[in-house]
């Protein structure tokens, strides 16, 4: 899990964009005349956002017929939507297709930081829209406040320690590996690890890790297999090691793969016939 790039371009000139884009001329007519609202509730989100206090937002409490108007304006597969997301998944290392949210599967919609079912307003707002999969999606629901403030993590702006806090903790049987997932905070600010701590819960990330695991580890296996050729054992722990760490740097210093593989490594039992081969 990494933090995602944002939007850095004028957010209104994109709402406008969008109007334009449809089809209808009289809901185009109808956007028009709360054209001055909008523009200022986005220089409100704006300030907000800037200051990683969203939490603090009210709705402008649109209803129909402006509300359903406004909520015409999001279409996933537009030509618009399309572009904010090239945009928001291309990086300087290349494009960023793995949902920042799980980190397990592709890309394949965009959430609403601040939910669309109340606040209509912000429904393209592109600070609004942060790329992830639909299980993240659908798991985070409009659950995101509560009266001591934001539940969930903002990937824009909430700065990810680059310490451990992911850990797994393995059992190696006969037959089966069994992996399971858990947080520790290693001096994290409380609030930030309450919020990670109540992202994992939320979007059910232990479980789907552990699901996922059989394939990290038979991908792991394949990797250990030809070290056996190297014969002595500090030189495979340190190639292995270094394999490790580059791809916590690639992907995430809490990568739940990379933390998986660290702690095979670290299991003596797991180990014992690549090292000691």
């Amino acid at each position: 899990m990494r933090n995602c790039k944002v939007y850095d371009r004028d957010a209104f000139v994109f709402y406008k964009a969008v109007c334009k884009k449809k089809r209808d001329k009289t809901l185009k007519a109808r956007l028009i005349t709360i054209d001055e609202d909008i523009k200022s509730l986005y220089e409100e989100y704006d300030n907000y956002f800037e200051k990683n206090t969203l939490e603090l937002l009210n709705a402008k409490g649109y209803i129909n017929p402006e509300k359903t108007d406004l909520e015409q304006l999001y279409k996933y597969s537009s030509e618009l939507m399309i572009k904010l997301r090239i945009f928001l998944t291309t990086t300087e290392s290349g494009r960023v297709v793995k949902c920042q949210h799980c980190t397990i599967n592709d890309v394949n919609t965009l959430d609403h930081l601040v939910p669309q079912a109340d606040f209509s307003e912000y429904n393209v707002h592109p600070k609004n829209l942060i790329c992830c999969c639909g299980d993240c999606n659908t798991r985070k629901n409009n659950n995101w406040r509560n009266h001591a403030g934001r539940t969930t993590l903002n990937l824009y702006l909430d700065q990810l320690p680059d310490v451990q806090y992911l850990f797994a903790n393995i059992e190696v049987g006969n037959q089966i590996i069994e992996v399971s997932f858990y947080l520790q905070n290693p001096g994290i600010d409380a609030k930030l690890f309450n919020l990670l701590t109540e992202h994992y819960n939320r979007l059910g990330l232990f479980r789907r890790f552990s699901d996922a695991a059989d394939t990290v580890i038979t991908s792991f296996r394949n990797i250990l297999e030809p070290m056996k050729i190297i014969t002595d054992k500090h030189t495979k722990r340190a190639i292995i090691a270094e394999s490790i760490n580059r791809e916590r740097e690639a992907f995430g210093h809490n990568f739940w793969q990379s933390i998986l593989k660290l702690a095979l490594f670290n299991d003596e039992d797991f180990m014992h016939d690549y090292i000691n081969q």
